[in-house]
């Protein structure tokens, strides 16, 4: 079905002389239905939609149902005042109601606007028993089904994923987001950690930092390698598997044409998606103490809070516009040939950016920023929450902060 709605410039025009007949097809999300001209095999239109959340629970009839009413609705003025004709895989589909439907999910209001349709004087119906077949088919043969989810000791590599977004040192409403990905490898049976991956991102919210980590684990997943990506975020999974096919097909629109949310990420989580066919991505629930995914889930956590922490240095060069007189008297000094202030080596160099951020270039390192006196300790904060669950102690913090800052006292 989908690569003959690609190739739709084949489709024939309306002939007014003749009945108008829609053919439905209904998926488990979404439904198709096509038009001809009675008597003819070469249709006239396509029309695929996603069904509401609420539809997506309804049953197989109560879905056709919802197809019928709307094809007819919007495919009337295309009959040009000539019958239509109705065929779907519902026998006697006019004469249904909600008693004889088993397991039945629309509320009362909804079956009275389907018996109100399936009484109009223009519309026929009729029963297609090779349709009845492809009710559900059309949509496995379209969007395969969810993988199945083998023993965890079956794969080769398991990716945990984790996104976080904290407000940045020094502000209220921007926040520091980023990302992680951590993979662990099957080795003699136990996985053990095998790479970190991290990235730092814009001004965003926890939700887009979850789905950049979700790029973040597809972008090193090997084409043909047993893995399995495990991501703490619903929206991150729940969209991959049950959406993403449908959104692609109905250029990133949902049930009601309005433009998902991060369009364009999503575009490339599906790219990535038809080169890892194989892949599959499931949910745990984050910060747990049991499970066989706690361990994964915990360190892809702490290495999305560690790079928040090496996030925080945006924030403080934006904001540092007022410089202490410490840092001035340091780099005044320097100008001038005089002694610097206690603490300032004499083997290093001091000097003002561009940005009007004070900075110092350490030999053999390289340039490092100097914070103010009244930031080193939110620095130190954010520094900590992102090693602390790993407990890696003081040096770790240290070691972190001196990736990107300098100051004073800050190595003893």
């Amino acid at each position: 079905m989908q690569k003959d709605m690609l190739e739709a410039k084949h489709l024939h025009t309306r002939d007014n002389k003749t009945n108008l007949v829609i053919r439905i097809i209904a998926g488990a999300i979404a439904f198709t239905y096509v038009s001809f001209n009675e008597g003819d095999t070469v249709p006239i239109a396509y029309k695929s939609h996603l069904y509401s959340n609420a539809e997506q629970r309804f049953a197989p009839t109560e879905k056709i149902l919802t197809t019928d009413q709307m094809a007819v609705i919007i495919e009337r003025p295309l009959a040009q005042g000539k019958r239509i004709i109705v065929v779907s895989p519902v026998p006697a589909l006019e004469a249904v109601t909600k008693a004889s439907v088993p397991n039945a999910k629309a509320l009362h209001p909804r079956w009275i606007q389907w018996a109100t349709s399936l009484t109009t004087s223009d519309v026929d119906y009729i029963f297609d028993p090779k349709l009845q077949t492809q009710e559900f088919l059309q949509y496995e043969q379209e969007y395969p089904a969810p993988l199945n989810i083998l023993p965890l000791d079956n794969y080769h590599t398991v990716i945990y994923t984790d996104g976080s977004a904290q407000p940045a040192v020094g502000t209220k409403h921007q926040y520091s987001p980023a990302c992680a990905a951590v993979s662990e490898v099957m080795e003699d049976g136990v996985f053990h950690p095998h790479n970190t991956y991290m990235q730092t991102l814009g001004d965003c919210t926890a939700q887009l930092a979850d789905l950049k980590a979700l790029i973040l684990a597809l972008n090193h997943t090997e084409p043909g390698c047993q893995t399995l990506i495990v991501c703490d975020s619903y929206y991150c999974v729940h969209s991959y598997n049950d959406y993403l096919n449908h959104w692609k097909l109905n250029e990133f629109r949902d049930s009601k044409g309005n433009t998902i949310k991060h369009k364009i990420l999503w575009g490339r989580v599906a790219d990535l998606k038809d080169k890892l066919p194989c892949v599959p991505v499931v949910h745990t629930l984050g910060h747990q103490r049991v499970g066989v995914h706690v361990t994964g889930n915990t360190l892809a956590d702490e290495a999305a809070k560690a790079a928040v922490a090496m996030a925080s240095v945006t924030a403080v060069t934006r904001s540092q516009t007022r410089l202490d007189n410490e840092i001035l008297s340091a780099v005044k000094a320097l100008a001038a040939g005089k002694s610097l202030p206690k603490g300032y080596p004499t083997n290093y160099t001091y000097h003002i950016s561009a940005q009007n951020v004070a900075c110092t270039t350490i030999p053999g390192v390289g340039d490092r920023v100097i914070p103010k006196e009244d930031q080193r300790l939110d620095l130190i904060k954010a520094a900590h929450e992102g090693v602390a669950s790993a407990h890696a102690g003081i040096q770790a913090t240290i070691t972190l902060l001196q990736k990107r800052f300098w100051w004073p006292g800050l190595c003893r």
